[in-house]
């Protein structure tokens, strides 16, 4: 008997600690089913939330919806009232009522048109920092006051086009014409026309001369395309006095193909030009003469011709 009491103590020992075990393993899988049960419950509460985000969002789409609906059928029922045959007109400060967010981005694309319609051009008045940025702005000022002040005249009743129209544009837009003039002198609108010219040119001479140039091996350096720029702007009478223009400026000689306008140009860029490269000028404003004379026996007045391949 007492032989077998360390065996039962040893046993009983191990049973207990089996015991032990099992309890812990017990309580380990009852905290890892709660804790994954709190997961679960967190990841339903996200979905839930997330649930209520969208259909948050579904109701402020068809919200939106609705409003795009109704003011569609606004549009079209005022382009039936107009009937079928014209264009649909929206004007500008409409879209600024209804977005007034537009307006800045409205000026802002029509101070890259004016940038645009005048290239480099404006760096060549030898303005003041000060003066250049404050011509900029008045230009930009001008364009979008036009279609303002065409909205108010057409809406005061004047017929576009009229003379009191005209009036009526020309006194909304004395104040920033001025401030121009102040800028430029009396002449602006010469000088801004000029500039007009001289950017249609620079876009030329990159677009269709340079390109002949470089193919025939005689690139053009940055003197020479300044000076072909500079030698065409001298020879166009835009916004210059036509009184000394000669007869058929721009007529070509059935022979030569040139007209008195292309050898002004030729003259003009000797000093820029080597002669290789003059004789090539002159061949394409020769080639250019050729293109107009086909072209022209396609259009006439009144004429609206598109040509395709």
């Amino acid at each position: 008997m007492k032989r077998a009491l360390p065996w039962l103590a040893a046993i009983f020992f191990l049973g207990c600690l089996g015991l032990g075990i099992l309890a812990f393993r017990q309580r380990v899988e009852i905290s890892s089913a709660a804790s994954t049960q709190n997961e679960a419950q967190s990841r339903i509460s996200d979905l839930q939330r997330q649930v209520g985000a969208l259909n948050a969002a579904k109701a402020k789409a068809v919200e939106q919806i609705a409003q795009l609906a109704q003011r569609s059928a606004s549009l079209q029922k005022s382009a039936g009232d107009r009937g079928n045959g014209g264009p649909q007109i929206v004007h500008i400060t409409d879209i600024i009522k209804d977005h007034p967010e537009y307006m800045s981005l409205y000026e802002k694309q029509i101070r890259h048109n004016m940038e645009r319609m005048y290239g480099n051009g404006l760096s060549t008045l030898n303005l003041a920092p000060d003066q250049l940025s404050q011509l900029k702005k008045l230009l930009t000022e001008r364009q979008m006051g036009a279609i303002d002040a065409e909205q108010a005249a057409t809406a005061a009743g004047l017929e576009p086009g009229t003379p009191a129209w005209h009036t009526a544009l020309q006194q909304a837009s004395q104040d920033t014409e001025n401030q121009i003039s102040s800028i430029l002198g009396s002449n602006a609108d010469n000088i801004l026309a000029q500039l007009q010219a001289r950017t249609n040119i620079e876009n030329q001479v990159q677009n269709n001369y340079a390109p002949d140039f470089a193919d025939a091996g005689m690139p053009l350096t940055p003197e020479q395309t300044n000076g072909l720029i500079q030698a065409m702007a001298d020879a166009n009478y835009a916004g210059k006095d036509l009184s000394t223009r000669p007869a058929n400026y721009n007529v070509a000689d059935p022979t030569s193909m040139l007209s008195p306008h292309d050898d002004r140009i030729i003259n003009n860029a000797t000093a820029a030009l080597t002669p290789q490269q003059l004789q090539l000028l002159t061949a394409d404003q020769a080639e250019n003469e050729q293109i107009a004379a086909i072209m022209r026996q396609y259009t006439g007045v009144g004429k609206q011709v598109v040509f395709v391949p």
